[in-house]
């Protein structure tokens, strides 16, 4: 398996949409090669995800077809949040971390298709 990093992420910048204060909306020429155009931020409301030490969820829809569902738990980073999307063609899970930058009400995402990692270590380093 060949090494990733930040360099072979696919990145978004999401911002917050003006009329619906939980749903991020992607900048399209900062992450077209993303599987979703927006994603909704909330609490999380599942015990298993409580239990899982979510912070919050996310989720995303093209058409009725759910893209996007994953808990975000904090990590080591400040404002950093981890999570994970299944893939259940390839049955393998892919990191995704959302960084948040409060001041502009937005969010830089980075998918790592195909990577999970048993430690968050490596890819935090490189922020």
């Amino acid at each position: 398996m060949k090494k990733k990093c930040l360099t072979t992420a696919t990145k978004g910048v999401f911002i917050q949409n003006a009329n619906h204060k939980d749903i991020f909306d992607l900048i399209p020429e900062s992450g077209e090669n993303l599987p979703f155009s927006y994603f909704c931020i909330s609490l999380p409301f599942t015990p298993f995800l409580i239990q899982q030490g979510a912070k919050y969820c996310v989720e995303s829809n093209i058409g009725i077809k759910k893209v996007l569902s994953t808990g975000l738990r904090p990590t080591k980073r400040n404002g950093i949040y981890a999570g994970d999307i299944f893939n259940p063609q390839t049955r393998s899970k892919s990191l995704i971390l959302f960084c948040a930058i409060p001041d502009k009400f937005s969010y830089i995402v980075y998918l790592f298709e195909g990577y999970f990692p048993k430690s968050l270590n490596k890819v935090l380093k490189e922020f």
